[in-house]
């Protein structure tokens, strides 16, 4: 074989330098164009020996990307500490942030199937910080690294759902004995002598407040229930000493920006869901349960079949009917457990099948209906009844969305006042 004199090799090695280096420019142009969405490497070849020798995560902080936006914390200013929660999509832990102090991490999971993390962690970057202003939301700090955690200020960790399911055990950090009210006030900073109505008003008042100030944003939760409810008080460090701040806001709906504002996209939690957002399909055979987020079609954990969504764009109306079963909820010391709003949901849809069946809806609510019918046996409703609250939560959980009442009717009911 003929032996290259170093002429001929330096040519070749410029012309494999020259074609790989255009190769990568064409590459990099053409994740650029789609990094918004997913989650891609660059692979970076040799120019001597033209092999792959290396890789990296452009994530979304191409510098080339449209509407680029740097990470506000630096990974080198993060300390992780233990984990306090876990969820379908992502990891939650406690830290703290070199200048800020005490934190909340989050950090997704790439392991999750059906939908690439990447888009669920984009959707909730964008929200965290299209809403970092809103008084009714966790305080954002920011994302740290390329795209590691998200990252806010810690003004507290637990929830309403975490009060509930303590109270309703006979747990509690706080005085033991089991009182989910009074557990709350504790969270909130409320006396000690406060009552059970006090507590309630409170709770309702500070999370009807909080979600209104989303929507008054152009923005609609779209996932209100009790996990996604966090309770804090000025103590704390709440923005503007609120009692009630809302979390998890990657399904919300924007409609500044469009995102989320595909009612056929996807259907979340159906315990607590508008019931204009997807109709049950009992002739399907039940899939896999455990994700509620997801395309088209879900699994109802219920077991009544599964849910098709209906195609209805996300309304104010779907988080005012999120609010009314989450203090419904509260109200009802037999809802506590978790699991028992799921059964609960199954019996009203039941009871709103009777009563759009048997023609009544202009004489009883499903509300009312499901309250005297089955699966509500062991239900006492006697702070709602105290409080006059009841029409309160008939008028949040009607099942016609043209007849619903508003959060701004809410807060104007005589029973929060």
């Amino acid at each position: 074989m003929r032996q290259r004199n170093s002429v001929e090799k330096d040519a070749s090695r410029r012309m494999r330098t020259d074609a790989t280096q255009a190769s990568n420019k064409k590459l990099k142009k053409s994740l650029t164009a789609n990094s918004r969405e997913y989650q891609y490497h660059y692979w970076y070849r040799s120019t001597t020996v033209g092999v792959i020798v290396d890789s990296f995560d452009l994530g979304s902080y191409d510098p080339e990307m449209d509407g680029y936006e740097p990470p506000e914390v630096s990974v080198d200013d993060v300390t992780k500490g233990v984990r306090i929660g876990e969820g379908s999509f992502a990891v939650v832990f406690s830290g703290t942030v070199a200048g800020v102090g005490d934190v909340v991490l989050k950090q997704y999971r790439r392991d999750v199937r059906g939908r690439d993390w990447f888009s669920f962690y984009a959707d909730e970057r964008a929200m965290c910080r299209r809403l970092r202003e809103c008084p009714g939301v966790a305080p954002f700090v920011g994302v740290a690294g390329s795209d590691l955690y998200l990252v806010w200020r810690d003004v507290g960790k637990r929830t309403l759902a975490n009060v509930m399911e303590d109270g309703a055990y006979g747990g509690g950090a706080h005085d033991g004995r089991g009182d989910a009210l009074k557990l709350a006030a504790a969270e909130m900073g409320l006396s000690a002598s406060a009552t059970d109505s006090e507590i309630f008003v409170a709770v309702a008042r500070g999370l009807i407040e909080a979600v209104v100030s989303i929507n008054d944003a152009n923005c609609v939760h779209r996932d209100v229930k009790p996990d996604n409810v966090l309770l804090t008080s000025a103590e704390k460090g709440s923005p503007g000493g609120a009692r009630v701040l809302m979390v998890d806001l990657g399904g919300a709906a924007d409609y500044e920006t469009g995102q989320g504002t595909d009612g056929s996209e996807a259907i979340f939690d159906p315990t607590y869901g508008a019931p204009e957002q997807f109709v049950r399909n009992k002739s399907r055979s039940r899939g896999i349960a455990g994700m509620f987020a997801g395309f088209g079609v879900n699994p109802d954990p219920s077991g009544g079949g599964d849910l098709e969504a209906t195609g209805a764009a996300p309304t104010a109306a779907f988080d005012a009917f999120g609010v009314g079963l989450t203090l419904l909820r509260l109200a009802t010391p037999a809802l506590h457990p978790a699991g028992s709003m799921k059964l609960a949901r199954s019996a009203m849809d039941e009871a709103a099948d009777r009563v759009f069946l048997e023609g009544k809806s202009d004489e009883v609510s499903v509300l009312d209906e499901w309250a005297s019918g089955p699966g509500s046996e062991s239900c006492d409703f006697g702070l709602l009844d105290k409080l006059g609250a009841w029409s309160l939560l008939e008028g949040l959980t009607q099942w016609d969305p043209e007849r619903r009442m508003t959060l701004e009717e809410a807060l104007r009911h005589p029973s929060l006042n």
